[in-house]
């Protein structure tokens, strides 16, 4: 015991309750992933594809399932995805079904988050070129070729990955490997080609402007990662565009474009060892190490900032609103919690009627179920964008000028319920639409299957199985979604999109000051 009045005591214990969370923030600065994981390591790969009901299940990955817990006999009759790595370094993997099409992706580990800020636009930029012709083949020629198979051949660019796929008859598989690799290897990006495609990218550009949806959420990630890649737009801007060359677009392909960060998938009527032999003779040539001035030997970590940015235009009809906490990387524990919680909290627009009875408050609420039977948002989307390192999970919704206040005040208030309140009636219930969700996604297509595919390997170095997966979300309860929400959410600084006439939108101290609640 000492001479300290008990007064003084409480006044140290106090500060250093309020200092505790700054301090532990200042010490995440020096590491790349904020969230802590219980992650077991990798398995060997012998493990991983050697078959058995939980191929490279662990139980570290969602926590201890109950004794009696049973595997659906269905998802164990499943097909398995076959993988094999080349000599070079690239993988490829396929998963056999019945039928008569085969979608085929290549999958590659390069997006705008590889880019430095003078060649940011650089890969959707190039995606764009692979379609202009190659050392061998003209632009016609290889539109020919494709329009011949009847092959719907695409391509999307992301932050962190870039796919090119197609989708052909099962015997035309060889031909569209070889169109890919073709485009992938030997395009020869003509200078005038690159000035004409500059035109058409600025055009995008001009139309992605007026896509409300996607400027909040570029001025999303734009205010949530102020000091990293991970925060610039994947068009670029106009001033890169402008000053695109063919050079700066070969040292892209240079320092991304190689064998090791390459996933070759197949979906369909296909047989993997021979579609693994029709690769390994079509991409024979891929580089096998990156090379250039272009080469980004370490991606910065993604260093979350609480923010807010505000387009405010108060002769626009609408308010477009998007509000996110920083979330775990797609590989983390807590991944599949997180899954839930997004299915817990729901989405909806007008054109679904039965939303104001929706299992989730915050959808019932916005949809029309409050003190004045009236809709207070036009629609609402909860996302949940997850990256190797960090992820955003929020709401974005779109509402009147007189409705913000009280479409926010729902948003907020569900965030805290699922931190203290979530029960196990609506955790079951977002669970098994959970799972229907993803059944129906990859029951749609043979792309979704093929995407799924390649997503998992880039991400996870491996496919995992429908049971796995379905263990994994099954061993989600209210106690673990009240915690990772918690964790997440409770008294956590938050970032801040807004577009439209907003002057009604509360100021960023009210949005904050709403993360956390008194509980008795």
């Amino acid at each position: 015991r000492d001479d300290r009045s008990l007064a003084e005591v409480f006044r140290m214990s106090r500060a250093r309750n309020l200092l505790a969370p700054l301090t532990r923030r200042v010490g995440t600065w020096a590491v790349p992933k904020r969230f802590s994981s219980v992650v077991a390591p990798t398995p060997a790969e012998e493990e991983l594809y050697a078959g058995g009901l939980l191929t490279g299940f662990r139980k570290s990955y969602c926590g201890p399932l109950p004794p009696s817990y049973q595997i659906d006999p269905a998802l164990l009759k499943l097909p398995p995805t076959k993988v094999t790595t080349l000599s070079n370094g690239m993988r490829v993997a396929t998963e056999t079904t019945p039928g008569h099409s085969v979608s085929v992706g290549v999958f590659i580990n390069s997006g705008s988050r590889y880019e430095t800020e003078d060649s940011n636009g650089s890969a959707h930029f190039l995606e764009h070129m692979f379609f202009k012709g190659s050392k061998n083949k003209s632009q016609a020629e290889l539109e020919t070729a494709t329009e011949n198979m009847g092959c719907r051949l695409n391509a999307y660019t992301s932050r962190e990955q870039t796919v090119y796929y197609a989708n052909v008859l099962k015997e035309d598989v060889g031909e569209a490997l070889n169109t890919l690799s073709e485009m992938l290897l030997n395009s020869n990006f003509d200078p005038q080609a690159i000035e004409r495609e500059k035109r058409t990218i600025l055009q995008e550009m001009e139309e992605v402007e007026k896509v409300h949806e996607e400027v909040v959420f570029d001025n999303l990630h734009f205010t949530a990662y102020q000091t990293s890649p991970l925060g610039r737009t994947i068009l670029g801007t106009e001033q890169n565009i402008k000053e695109m060359t063919r050079d700066r677009i070969v040292n892209y392909i240079q320092a991304n474009y190689v064998a090791s960060r390459m996933v070759i998938v197949a979906a369909g009527n296909v047989q993997h060892e021979e579609f693994a032999n029709m690769v390994d003779k079509a991409f024979s040539a891929c580089p096998t190490a990156p090379a250039g001035p272009s080469v980004v030997t370490d991606i910065l970590p993604a260093h979350f900032t609480g923010s807010d940015i505000r387009v405010r235009d108060d002769d626009a009809p609408f308010a477009h609103v998007a509000t996110a906490w920083e979330t775990v990387e797609l590989t983390h524990a807590d991944s599949p919690a997180t899954m839930v919680m997004q299915a817990m909290l729901g989405s909806f627009d007008q054109s679904l009627h039965g939303a104001v009875h929706s299992g989730s408050n915050m959808i019932s609420v916005l949809a029309g179920d409050n003190e004045r039977e009236y809709p207070l948002a036009q629609s609402a989307m909860t996302f949940n964008t997850q990256y190797s390192d960090t992820g955003l999970f929020g709401v974005y919704y779109v509402a009147e000028l007189d409705n913000i206040y009280e479409c926010h005040w729902a948003v907020m208030r569900e965030f805290q319920d699922l931190c203290h309140g979530a029960s196990d009636e609506a955790v079951e219930l977002a669970k098994k639409q959970l799972k229907a969700t993803i059944v129906g996604q990859l029951d749609s297509n043979l792309s979704q299957v093929c995407e799924d595919i390649g997503r998992q390997m880039l991400n996870y170095g491996r496919r995992m199985s429908l049971a796995e997966m379905f263990a994994r979300i099954d061993a989600v309860d209210a106690p673990t979604v009240r915690r990772v929400a918690t964790d997440l959410f409770n008294d956590k600084c938050v970032a801040v999109s807004a577009k439209g006439n907003i002057s009604t939108l509360p100021d960023y101290n009210w949005i904050r000051r709403h993360t956390w609640s008194l509980r008795y």
